[in-house]
């Protein structure tokens, strides 16, 4: 089953490389942009997506992100979202312009924090509230941690809005210090991982930080010494009930994702891609179909690629601003 959605992968990959190498200077928005088609299960259509990119651009102001590579992924998050992705394009940035006025700061992450709204249909006749109720969990999480806490948290900060839980902060709080403790490095990328886990309402906190250590000790275990910047997929693993981890399996994905010429030169993106698989297929699991857990599943798979998407954005900017004051 994996070695389809990697065959998948490939193929999408290779066609979007084939006519973008020369527009998009990073493989890993390509590699991302792919990994989003193969999980959505829908079919990949270059000119209907491409077309969709140039519609966006298009409707951008002159120093908006979507004028840069962010028009791709966004025109891909649409389109697997929405039978008629091209009419969700004006509502896109009237969003942004909302969260705009709701103090949220310009850039990619507000935009992929106005994705994160559009794509949650069910809740649009409360965007307005969700909106002030986003600002609120940033600012509390800013209150917290100041240096951590930066425009990067915004669709993550969407996403918990959506909840109803008043104590979120706090929630959030106790697993930073609690997962500090079990040998993970305090920083941003424990921040995420708190806040993911304060998605699961359901499982107490030990018993998660429990869940979380043991998941971190599986990756050493298998050879991988669990980096910081792996801090948010140990946490989708976390959430699945115990007896669905497999770490053999993401293991065996992983070799098969390195030994491929294509994207072997890229070991982090390959590892996030083999747990997002697993997830998402774990996702489909008749088990887990129709839960709150699937839905908070799918939540935090959007908003770990949203967060990897913009990084990647950001760093190719920073690069090539780089290269520009060099010449």
């Amino acid at each position: 089953m994996y070695s389809e959605k990697i065959n998948q992968y490939r193929a999408i990959y290779k066609e979007l490389y084939a006519a973008m190498k020369w527009k998009v200077s990073d493989r890993r928005t390509l590699m991302a942009i792919a990994s989003l088609y193969v999980m959505s299960k829908k079919e990949f259509h270059f000119d209907a997506f491409i077309q969709l990119a140039d519609r966006i651009k298009a409707r951008a102001g002159f120093f908006s992100p979507m004028k840069s590579t962010s028009r791709f992924t966004t025109a891909a998050t649409l389109d697997i979202k929405f039978d008629r992705p091209e009419n969700q394009i004006n509502n896109l940035f009237v969003f942004y312009d909302k969260l705009r006025k709701a103090k949220f700061s310009s850039g990619v992450y507000t935009y992929l924090a106005a994705s994160t709204l559009l794509t949650h249909a069910d809740h649009r006749e409360n965007e307005e509230q969700m909106i002030v109720r986003a600002k609120e969990i940033y600012d509390g999480m800013k209150k917290e941690h100041p240096f951590l806490t930066s425009a990067s948290d915004y669709p993550l900060a969407v996403l918990l809005a959506y909840d109803n839980h008043n104590s979120i902060i706090e929630q959030i709080e106790r697993y930073y210090e609690s997962l500090s403790k079990n040998g993970f490095r305090k920083g941003n990328d424990l921040q995420f991982l708190s806040h993911i886990l304060s998605l699961d309402t359901n499982t107490s906190v030990d018993r998660l930080v429990s869940r979380t250590t043991t998941i971190m000790d599986s990756f050493r275990d298998a050879g991988i010494r669990p980096r910081p910047m792996y801090y948010p997929i140990i946490g989708m693993l976390s959430l699945l009930p115990e007896e669905q981890f497999q770490m053999h399996e993401i293991s065996r994905m992983f070799d098969q994702l390195n030994n491929e010429k294509s994207f072997r030169w890229q070991k982090d993106m390959n590892l996030i891609t083999a747990v997002s698989f697993y997830v998402n297929e774990k996702i489909d699991n008749k088990s887990l179909a129709a839960t709150t857990l699937q839905t908070t599943l799918e939540s935090i798979l959007q908003a770990q690629q949203a967060v990897m998407i913009a990084t990647i954005a950001s760093t190719t900017a920073a690069s090539n601003a780089a290269n520009n004051s060099t010449n």
